[in-house]
């Protein structure tokens, strides 16, 4: 092939990929699904369980079309902090923890996010670098919205941005519950953060009104700001009052009002 012919052939090449960026691209570490497989899926959810249900049917068939549907193994880093912060993220399946390390590498979990959650949205809005590492804590599905992408939407349809805005609102008000939560004596501190979690990422056990949450002791004392030994004490104490049961890392509350009173009780020693 003459060289003139081949430099062609090549620059019409990677025109196609930038056209069509998620086509059948493939991350070294994880896997990106293409999207066209998945979309008879995808899009009915997208549409049900999150804020691109606020957008006309063609819009959401545009976004679907531009995003990427990423799958992630459990462990696998989804974007660590100060990556670039060019897109939104839609979790699928499965649950990702949002986590900073201190300056003495201790883990500290700010979030989880399930199915329908957003995540990656601030970083999206105003450009700068992530703020904090995220985590797939089971296998995960998430489906990425590029800002390139997202922006002119959302300012063509304004009730869809106040859907971003409440869920950064949503954010604001658990992370400030986060650090009232850390002031707490170690029993109220377990009480509150279990029911936050339950309520939250926790389902309704089989043929009971019992909420149940899955959740290993370790993560959860990092949510807590807690060590292993301490959450398993306090974990150990509210079994022994007969507010929860636990089965291996399934945690099941039969007492809501219990836990809630706990957490609001005046401070004792632990």
């Amino acid at each position: 092939m003459p060289l003139n012919l081949a430099r062609m052939v090549c620059m019409r090449r990677t025109n196609f990929h930038e056209r069509h960026p998620a086509s059948t691209v493939r991350s070294p570490a994880t896997g990106k699904a293409t999207l066209s497989q998945h979309q008879d899926r995808i899009r009915p959810f997208l549409a049900n369980n999150t804020f691109l249900g606020r957008f006309p049917g063609v819009v959401i068939d545009a976004l679907v079309g531009k995003g990427q549907l990423r799958s992630f193994a459990k462990g696998d880093v989804v974007y660590r902090r100060g990556d670039p912060g060019d897109s939104l993220m839609v979790v699928i399946k499965g649950r990702i923890k949002l986590t900073n390390t201190t300056i003495n590498g201790k883990e500290i979990v700010l979030y989880y996010v399930g199915p329908g959650d957003i995540f990656g949205d601030i970083a999206a809005l105003d450009g700068k670098e992530r703020a904090v590492d995220t985590v797939a804590l089971e296998d995960s599905e998430v489906f990425v919205v590029y800002t390139r992408d997202l922006l002119p939407t959302l300012t063509n349809h304004p009730s869809a941005m106040f859907e971003v805005v409440r869920a950064l609102c949503e954010k604001i008000r658990i992370g400030a519950a986060i650090v009232e939560d850390n002031t707490l004596e170690m029993r109220g501190r377990t009480a509150r953060g279990l029911l936050r979690l339950a309520r939250r990422h926790g389902r309704m056990g089989t043929g009971s009104a019992h909420l149940r949450l899955t959740i290993s002791q370790e993560e959860l004392g990092k949510f807590l700001g807690m060590s292993r030994a301490n959450v398993n004490r306090q974990l150990g104490q509210l079994k022994i009052a007969e507010l929860i049961r636990i089965n291996g890392t399934e945690i099941s509350i039969i007492d809501e009002k219990g836990l809630a009173d706990i957490g609001e009780a005046p401070a004792t020693k632990d």
